[in-house]
């Protein structure tokens, strides 16, 4: 529910149409059904063979029902039945779950092979859109913003010390045209971007407004000690509460300093390998190392809720992460990775 007075950050967010069970989980609706089917990608055309017609007129009356393997077999366009094959195997494995919650951790832990990819951002922006309610303001603005990363893929580059975030699909709208001046050029070229013919680089003190007219227009700064980066670090923290009830403290590094290192998590792929890297006690190359786009140490407020190998004398020890661009200056960060490799005690 909005509060009054709360801007709609993502007006395309699907959140409205799911509902919550009793234990406070989200659940697909008969609405959210709907909406997915009425993409594009399902919808019938003049030369539609009767069998998909029949099937799209069943979905219609009943969007959960069951389909059978031979119905959409026998539909007669080779890439309509592939995209209904596709849609109905997502569809499936997320009402085989009681929440979306666990269909999202479910489809990461069995693979997504065979289904459609857009579907799983639209998940993982509903789960931020619901464990974000409330926040507004100036400090709610760069949580929602920072949010995106989680869904959406970024652009990285270093200005004057700045370290920018812009998104990448509104810079690649504009790339040939060049709607963005000099610095969505440099955006483009190095992988950044402030305000300048269009975008604006969100400002601590006036967030809300910026982000509010801008959207994804909108640049995050992500400057170690900035807010930018703490809005991050206190979406990760909720991310992990909402789906474990763990309580976890995130906070942002300029270095990695631990003799005892035990435990890493890369946020995407590049990051990953670097942190791999760096322990396995090897060298990062002067242009590896620029790759690093932030560093965090994550500590478990309860050191019980540790794997008991990796406390000492008690204590919870630091799990390290990071996240990297790659040499193209794209940042695809991995919500799953900060669950399915936080080193939990009882994983539930």
């Amino acid at each position: 529910m909005q509060h009054r007075g709360e801007p709609q950050w993502w007006p395309d967010s699907l959140h409205p149409l799911v509902g919550r069970n009793d234990a406070g989980r989200l659940v697909v609706t008969d609405a959210l059904l709907h909406h997915w089917l009425a993409r594009p990608e399902l919808a019938l055309v003049d030369e539609s063979c009767a069998g998909e017609r029949a099937l799209v007129a069943r979905l219609a009356a009943q969007p959960a029902c069951i389909v059978a393997h031979d119905e959409i077999a026998a539909i007669a366009d080779e890439d309509a039945r592939g995209n209904w094959f596709a849609f109905l195997a997502f569809r499936d494995r997320v009402l085989a779950q009681p929440d979306i919650e666990s269909a999202w951790l479910e489809l990461f832990l069995d693979g997504l092979s065979g289904l459609a990819p857009l579907f799983v951002p639209q998940l993982t922006q509903i789960i931020l859109h619901a464990l974000l309610e409330g926040c507004d303001g100036n400090d709610g603005a760069l949580m929602w913003r920072a949010a995106e990363l989680l869904f959406r893929s970024q652009r990285a580059t270093l200005q004057s010390g700045r370290v920018l975030l812009a998104d990448d699909e509104v810079l690649g709208e504009h790339a040939e045209t060049g709607g963005f001046g000099n610095i969505g050029r440099l955006i483009l070229q190095a992988g950044a971007v402030p305000r300048a013919g269009g975008l604006d680089v969100l400002d601590p003190a006036n967030a809300a407004e910026l982000y509010a007219r801008a959207g994804r227009r909108a640049v995050l700064p992500l400057n170690f000690g900035q807010p930018g980066l703490d809005a991050l670090c206190r979406v990760m923290e909720r991310w992990i509460a909402h789906f474990y009830g763990c309580a976890v403290s995130i906070t942002p590094q300029k270095d990695i300093r631990d003799e005892h290192w035990a435990w890493h998590i890369g946020l995407d792929r590049e990051a990953m390998e670097l942190l791999n890297m760096l322990y396995d006690g090897g060298e990062l190359a002067p242009d590896r190392m620029s790759r690093i786009v932030a560093l965090f140490r994550l500590d478990f407020v309860d050191a019980r809720e540790m794997r008991a190998e990796l406390r000492h004398d008690g204590e919870a020890r630091p799990v390290w992460m990071a996240l990297a661009m790659d040499g193209d200056g794209l940042v695809q960060m991995k919500p799953q990775n900060l669950l399915l490799n936080l080193p939990l005690a009882a994983p539930n």
